[in-house]
């Protein structure tokens, strides 16, 4: 029996024995498996971590903030405005309320017009005025020294207005010499207070004034024509006044 133990040893290699003679420990085998046990406990030991971790976040309270309803509600104050009240004044009798009553307007109908303009014999006739030229009509000098005519003439007011004679006379009568029409000009001498009362004085509705015209002239020879308005048409009359100067 030695023999053949022996024999059997003889057989193997110097490195099998060496390995066969080897403690447990330092095995394969046993390597092996402990690394196997070591990775198992690993395993068992992260499966009870996992599941000790999910039963301690489901024992915690949640964090979640509810709304909390105080026990007593305060009511608002509701604050009621005052009305305002109009109060209407008092009428007393030392301050007598002021009615403004609307009156209709009155339309104003113009007056039909019978004479719009005549001239006869000397006379300037219509509804508003009548102009009656004197036979005196001169040239004399005007408060430049220049020649000028001086027709005399009485005006008669046929409105029911305030009437200046110059006025009417200067947009009813134009006098013209050689085709130009002549200016008014300013008087001087005695003959200045009979121009200025025609020029500024008002004649009354009804009443007659004695007033004259000053215009200047170019030519102390050449024929002076006056010229008559129709007060309708504000058209020239064909009826004219021829007046010699020499």
């Amino acid at each position: 029996m030695k023999r053949q133990n022996g024999n059997g040893r003889s057989r193997m290699t110097r490195s099998a024995l060496r390995r066969k003679r080897l403690p447990f420990y330092k095995k394969n085998s046993f390597i092996i498996s402990s690394f196997l046990i070591v990775i198992v406990l690993i395993g068992i030991f992260v499966f009870w971590k996992a599941n000790s971790s999910n039963n301690t976040a489901s024992t915690q309270p949640s964090h979640k903030v509810e709304k909390v309803k105080p026990k007593k509600e305060t009511k608002k104050k509701t604050v009621k405005k005052a009305k305002k009240t109009t109060k209407t004044p008092k009428v007393t009798k030392d301050q007598p309320a002021k009615q403004v009553e609307k009156q209709p307007e009155k339309k104003q109908e113009a007056t039909p017009i019978k004479n719009p303009g005549t001239y006869n014999d000397l006379t300037y006739d219509t509804d508003w005025y009548t102009f009656k030229i004197s036979n005196e009509v001169k040239l004399i000098k005007d408060a430049n020294g220049d020649a000028a005519l001086l027709v005399k003439y009485n005006y008669t007011n046929k409105t029911n207005n305030n009437e200046v004679p110059q006025q009417v006379q200067n947009n009813a009568i134009m006098l013209k010499q050689d085709g130009k029409q002549l200016a008014a000009t300013t008087a001087t001498g005695d003959n200045a207070a009979i121009v200025n009362s025609s020029n500024n004085g008002q004649v009354q509705p009804g009443k007659s004034f004695d007033g004259a015209l000053l215009v200047k002239v170019g030519s102390t020879t050449s024929e002076v024509t006056m010229y008559f308005k129709n007060i309708q048409t504000n058209a020239w009359l064909d009826s004219t006044q021829p007046l010699k100067l020499d």
